[in-house]
């Protein structure tokens, strides 16, 4: 009976022993959204810690124009300082469509600033994003932002 019970214990020990997290690389193929002419062009700024449903529910919005009949249809496309995942404040992670660093972006005519959790403190002392607001501010015909996305546009 001892052995047995000490067989069990030991069974539990192993059976319960912490093992390293597994992680497995995708490579996904990288293709930018379709840009056609005669539409307006919707930058939405995205950043670690950007919320959910402050980038969500304006894209669905403005993407949406495509199926209505009396609007200009718009292209919609994310921004970022990386094409690297952005992960939101949820934890859900994005893919941006074009590097503001780097790339070169469609001319935009409307520049979407949705909150994010830094944009009362560190987002407003990046100069590389800021510098990219203001630049894109004087493109665009519509500037917007949402709740604190307003002070990354003060």
């Amino acid at each position: 009976m001892k052995y047995l019970t000490a067989t069990i214990f030991i069974f539990f020990l192993l059976t319960c022993e912490r093992r390293p997290e597994v992680r497995s690389i995708i490579e996904v193929e990288y293709r930018r959204p379709d840009i056609h002419p005669n539409r307006y062009n919707v930058a939405f700024l995205i950043m670690n810690g950007v919320y959910n449903t402050e980038l969500t529910a304006p894209f669905d919005i403005f993407q949406h124009t495509v199926f209505r009949k009396n609007i200009k249809p718009m292209n919609t496309f994310l921004v970022a300082n990386t094409l690297q995942p952005v992960t939101t404040f949820e934890g859900i992670r994005l893919l941006p469509d074009f590097n503001y660093l780097t790339d070169e972006l469609p001319p935009i005519d409307i520049l979407v600033v949705p909150s994010a959790e830094h944009h009362l403190d560190t987002d407003l002392e990046d100069e590389a994003m800021i510098a990219f607001v203001k630049k894109a501010a004087r493109q665009a015909q519509y500037v917007t932002s949402h709740c604190d996305g307003a002070f990354v546009l003060a």
